[in-house]
């Protein structure tokens, strides 16, 4: 073909790109473009940093293309609209990117491939974000079986690294850049998060600690590469390669790689899920949703000093570590009865490795709503503390106004001049039962 646009989306590499590499293959010349999606950005309606952080990423990106010969051209409107004026203007042969799978981009992409149907403009996507994609795996309910069939399906073809294209010829046109396009995004430097952080803790990482601290707050135990995977900036399977030169493919690790897909899994086969409760019986739950309560929590005052630190966290760094986000889910749902819709949209608004679809299935989880049913998960946020934070250091760094107490005082909620409980925990669950088994 002679010119092909690469239409770059959650993919912001040239390394391991299944789609770029395919593009790269069969063009002379290839446009590379990234659009600024206006209603998913208004949607998301999150921190500046976030936005910025994106800024960075595709700055970084640039930076690389250029490097190969190319450039990146971006846009900020519907990517529809962009499409129609760059297939007029451009008259290429094809439309390439990696498939989207989430509710919003599917939605997305589908009317860019409608619109290269109706221009006569071949359209082709790719399989770049998974390492199984969901319709190769019949529909499972519970994770464990799920996760048989997943392992079964990886094969040496769905783990394969794509070659980085030596060159890439792009022609220099009359289309915005970069620098142009987000003077109309309101967008701050993200000083937690670099763009060139994923390849480096990639490296760096001991895969080998994951098992022993992952639970542990105040321990770096986790990967950190949640924010690389949601943005594309290192591939599933550059990670998964990865981890598999020091841990077994059934490793905990390996687990929730899987755990990721399970929830696109679900997404695929169950897509109601969207904003409806996975189980039918959980749907129309009485949630009591008091305005305060709501507050409180995104303003970290609810008076459980682990709950307020994991969301000054989430409000600082734009992310927050998994065993403290499952801690407040079940606080927001179990102890205050919140919906899970509501829990969702707090992590929309701040988190920058926010992805609809894992966000909307962990966050069912929590609420004993959806897939993988069990009894009800309740997670005491006291004892919490004192097993994955037992000399508090993850509290302090956060409440920096609960240095002056000892760990003892944190941990029984000795606090005066501290925020009271919003919440008794006993009496919240007996509250919850009630709810629950109303709807059983």
């Amino acid at each position: 073909m002679a010119r092909i646009i690469f239409w770059f989306k959650r993919d912001l590499r040239i390394e391991d790109n299944r789609g770029l590499q395919a593009a790269a293959a069969a063009s002379s010349e290839i446009i590379p473009v990234f659009v600024f999606d206006r209603r998913l950005l208004l949607d998301l309606d999150g921190p500046e940093t976030r936005t910025g952080f994106l800024v960075a990423s595709l700055a970084e990106l640039d930076r690389k293309l250029r490097e190969k010969g190319s450039r990146l051209y971006c846009f900020y409107h519907d990517p529809e609209k962009i499409f129609e004026r760059l297939i007029a203007e451009l008259h290429p042969e094809a439309v390439y990117t990696n498939r989207s799978y989430s509710w919003s981009g599917e939605r997305t992409q589908k009317k860019v491939e409608r619109l290269c149907q109706q221009k006569g403009v071949d359209f082709r996507d790719f399989n770049d974000s998974l390492l199984v994609p969901p319709e190769k795996i019949e529909a499972r309910k519970v994770y464990t079986s799920f996760f048989r069939l997943w392992l079964s399906a990886l094969s040496s073809e769905e783990v394969s690294i794509a070659m980085t294209p030596e060159s890439l010829k792009t022609p220099l046109l009359k289309l915005p850049s970069l620098s142009d396009s987000i003077k109309e995004l309101p967008h701050k430097i993200n000083r937690y998060w670099e763009p060139d952080y994923a390849l480096k803790r990639l490296k760096e990482y001991d895969f080998k600690r994951y098992d022993r601290d992952r639970h542990r707050l105040d321990l770096d135990g986790t990967s950190r590469l949640s924010v690389a995977l949601r943005f594309g900036l290192v591939s599933v399977r550059q990670v998964f390669r990865q981890a598999i030169k020091k841990l077994p493919t059934d490793s905990q690790f390996v687990k929730e790689l899987a755990w990721r897909e399970f929830w696109y899994h679900i997404r695929h086969h169950f897509p109601l899920t969207e904003n409806l409760e996975f189980q039918e019986k959980r749907r129309g739950l009485r949630w009591l949703n008091r305005d305060e309560d709501i507050r409180a929590v995104e303003e970290a005052r609810t008076g459980y000093p682990l709950v307020d630190a994991a969301i000054r966290q989430l409000k600082q760094e734009g992310w927050m570590h998994n065993r403290a986000r499952l801690i407040v889910a079940s606080f927001l749902t179990k102890d205050l009865l919140i919906d899970w819709r509501t829990g969702e949209k707090l992590f929309r608004k701040y988190l920058l490795d926010y992805d609809e679809v894992v966000n909307t299935g962990n966050w069912q989880w929590s609420a004993s709503v959806g897939a993988d049913p069990r009894p009800l998960r309740i997670f005491n946020p006291q004892l919490q503390a004192e097993k994955y934070d037992p000399q508090c250091r993850y509290i302090k760094k956060y409440l920096p106004e609960l240095k002056k107490f000892s760990c003892r005082q944190i941990h029984a909620l000795e606090l005066p001049g501290y925020h009271q409980p919003i919440v008794d925990h006993r009496s919240a669950l007996i509250r919850l039962r009630q709810v629950y088994l109303s709807k059983a």
